[in-house]
């Protein structure tokens, strides 16, 4: 006869009374640790490594706008970094927020500004994206969009999978209002709009469902 042990609960407890995440705590987080969350009001999101269709949009996604944005770049003659996974700080007080988008364009950063260094702010930031998986639904349709809005962020991408695993099905462009407010500007559906991006907001960028499959 098998006889079940008790189970353990002092991780649990220790986790329920763990304080929150401050910036120098961050910062001092091991590399590898630092990479599984993103920190949201203080408190630890553990962020779950993305399924290969998943990662395929994502480098599909970031290849295409990063040749859009130099484009742009060359002709207004501004500079922009396209970047996949790259911390973004919402804010560091009175409680550590950031988030890290799938895809984010910003403005490029010359030097440090204090402890975050060069990674972008909110207010660097020009698009953010965001592939929605099994287990990011109510954070990306939800929590995200009223994060990023909040923050400033001019454009919200937002792209579906097909049973939240690929291939790709729907891409919706969010643009932030005066009133702070995402409102939609696009929404491009599979079998039924032949580009998955087609826009000139904020820049040029015509990409097909075949193109943003690629690798799945």
């Amino acid at each position: 006869m098998l006889v079940a042990s008790a189970f353990d609960f002092s991780d649990h407890k220790a986790a329920a009374y763990a304080p929150q995440m401050t910036l120098d705590m961050y910062l001092a987080f091991p590399e590898d640790a630092s990479k599984l969350i993103e920190v949201v009001d203080g408190w630890i999101v553990r962020c779950e490594s993305a399924e290969p269709s998943h990662q395929a949009i994502q480098l599909n996604l970031l290849i295409a706008i990063r040749e859009a944005a130099r484009i742009r770049d060359r002709a207004k003659q501004s500079g922009h970094r396209v970047l996949g996974d790259m911390d973004v700080l919402i804010a560091d007080s009175p409680k550590l927020h950031f988030r890290r988008p799938d895809v984010v364009v910003y403005r490029c950063i010359d030097d440090d500004r204090g402890r975050w260094g060069r990674k972008p702010i909110a207010a660097d930031c020009l698009i953010a994206v965001e592939i929605v998986s099994a287990d990011s639904i109510t954070t990306d349709i939800r929590d995200k969009r009223a994060e990023y809005a909040a923050a400033g962020i001019p454009h919200y991408w937002i792209v579906r999978m097909t049973d939240n695993d690929g291939p790709a099905i729907s891409v919706e462009r969010l643009l932030l209002t005066s009133d702070g407010e995402y409102t939609r500007e696009g929404l491009a559906i599979r079998d039924r709009d032949f580009r998955a991006i087609n826009t000139i907001s904020p820049f040029p960028l015509g990409l097909t469902w075949e193109a943003l499959d690629e690798g799945l």
